[in-house]
């Protein structure tokens, strides 16, 4: 008797220390299981955030030349043109239902440059509202503009245009101010609302969006 007795005992304890063997493992594994999660987890944050830097600085590093302008113009509609950015055929029109600025400089403007980082910052601060903010450089040579975006980022789409996009825009507005920047205000139906010769501060140019917004 007292042999079977203790054969249950030594049972018990053995199924016990199995039992709790099994447990361990379990926590191992779900443990292990939830690094895991937790590592792909910030691998695709990190993958994330390349991208969204990617995206915020592809702009600024280099500009897009132009590749066609609409011969057609209109009084006070806007002038659709095109070009290729990062592989990918784009048009003013694109953007249409969003309120653009289409701002007019050169790289050899004291005043062109002064208004950028204003520019950059409202196009920043846009992000999300149903604006676009697009410059065109009418500089000579494309490779100038690039070297001079390569120190002096900015967080909107640069084009190259310095042959006919600016003059149609002129007698789309009426304009006869052959002057560097000019500035275009295209409302959401397409419609060349405002024509700003010269440069402006930040809060100038948003009091005058936030009437089309």
């Amino acid at each position: 008797m007292f042999r079977i007795i203790l054969f249950l005992l030594v049972i018990s304890v053995f199924s016990l220390n199995c039992s709790k063997k099994v447990d361990n493992t379990e926590i191992k594994q779900d443990s292990k299981q939830n690094t895991n999660q937790n590592n792909q987890q910030q691998n695709t944050q990190q993958q994330n955030n390349q991208q969204q830097n990617t995206q915020q600085t592809t702009a600024s590093a280099s500009s897009f030349a132009v590749s066609e302008v609409d011969k057609d113009v209109k009084k006070d509609e806007m002038v659709d043109f095109k070009w290729s950015e990062n592989g990918k055929e784009m048009k003013l029109s694109d953007y249409k239902g969003k309120v653009i600025l289409l701002n007019f400089w050169a790289t050899w403007c004291p005043p062109c440059r002064k208004e950028l980082p204003d520019l950059s910052t409202l196009s920043t601060e846009l992000n999300g509202k149903d604006f676009k903010l697009i410059g065109v450089s009418v500089d000579d040579n494309q490779e100038v503009l690039n070297n001079f975006l390569k120190t002096n980022k900015l967080s909107y789409t640069v084009l190259f245009e310095p042959n006919e996009l600016v003059q149609k825009y002129m007698s789309a507005a009426g304009q006869n101010q052959n002057v560097v920047p000019q500035t275009y205000i295209i409302d959401k139906n397409g419609k060349v609302v405002e024509a700003i010769m010269g440069s402006r501060s930040k809060s100038d140019f948003l009091s005058i969006i936030n009437k089309y917004l």
